[in-house]
């Protein structure tokens, strides 16, 4: 039986991945590459869960065969309950268990669903490292939930910037900063051209009101900067963490403590920055 993880082992956003590809797929609105990810899990599920299954399965056997015995008691009326009340209870039994499973993947089931995955950039560097972990002969097992953790919190910082640089914009009603000064241009230039009062008029309220929304993103402009930067600093810290990974062998076994050391360094900076431009954000939303 291979080794099943939980949301506490690998990061929770990869269980959501995971849940809308298969709802997805099981839907039958999915693409060619949605359905060819979603086929290929459900051979490697079967494989990892047949037994399981087919115990289920064999639950109807009682099920039918207790509604069999009922009649012969208690005619048609109590037949019917009794089958009613062992359906009943053999479905519950398969809801729990499809519940459970949903919090449950094999490394297996998460190598055939990838390639149908909707993941970020950090995300996919997440998996990255993940997989050289997880496929390591050199790491022992403490080594490996080591790993494991620096990596679950490392993906977890990159959502959080993430969040931050999406609620920036939000905030300040400006998508992309440069699109936002060629608009502001643009109107300047029609305002400026324009022999019509009345359109003169509508251009330099235009004007005004792109020139309040840019306003708004120059007063989160700081924070932003700060965002993209440590949103690098996260990526740039999964790049070299998978290259250390990447390059291990077995007379490495005594350096992988040691690198883990600056992904870890690196995470604690980013997490106290991030703490910190929130609470910038949020100053700046109540001026």
């Amino acid at each position: 039986m291979s080794a099943r993880f939980t949301p506490k082992d690998i990061h929770p956003s990869i269980f959501e991945a995971v849940h809308d590809l298969t709802t997805t797929y099981m839907s039958g609105a999915a693409d060619q590459r949605t359905t060819a990810a979603g086929t290929k899990h459900s051979s490697v599920w079967f494989a990892e869960y047949w037994k399981g299954t087919m115990i289920w399965l064999l639950g109807l056997i009682p099920v039918i065969g207790g509604a069999a015995m009922a009649a012969d008691y208690g005619g048609k009326t109590l037949r019917v309950l009794t089958f009613l009340i062992l359906l009943s209870a053999w479905l519950a039994a398969g809801y729990v268990g499809y519940q459970k499973n949903k919090k449950l993947i094999t490394w297996e089931e998460l190598e055939a669903l990838r390639p149908g995955l909707n993941l970020s950039e950090h995300q996919t560097l997440y998996l990255d490292c993940l997989q050289y972990v997880e496929e390591s002969r050199v790491l022992d097992l403490e080594q490996k939930k080591s790993w494991r953790d620096a990596l679950f919190n490392a993906l977890d910082q990159a959502l959080v910037l993430d969040k931050l640089s999406t609620d920036m914009k939000t905030s300040s009603g400006v998508e992309n900063h440069g699109e936002s000064l060629a608009e502001i241009d643009r109107l300047k230039s029609l305002s400026s051209q324009s022999t019509d009062e009345v359109a003169k008029d509508a251009y330099n309220q235009s004007l005004e009101m792109a020139q309040d929304r840019m306003s708004k993103w120059d007063s989160f402009a700081v924070q932003a900067e700060r965002t993209e930067a440590h949103m690098e600093l996260t990526k740039q810290t999964f790049l070299k963490t998978r290259d250390t990974l990447n390059g291990l062998s077995l007379t490495q076994q005594e350096a992988v403590r040691v690198d883990l050391e600056p992904l870890r360094a690196n995470l604690s900076r980013v997490q106290t920055d991030a703490h910190e431009i929130q609470r910038a954000i949020e100053e700046l939303r109540q001026i």
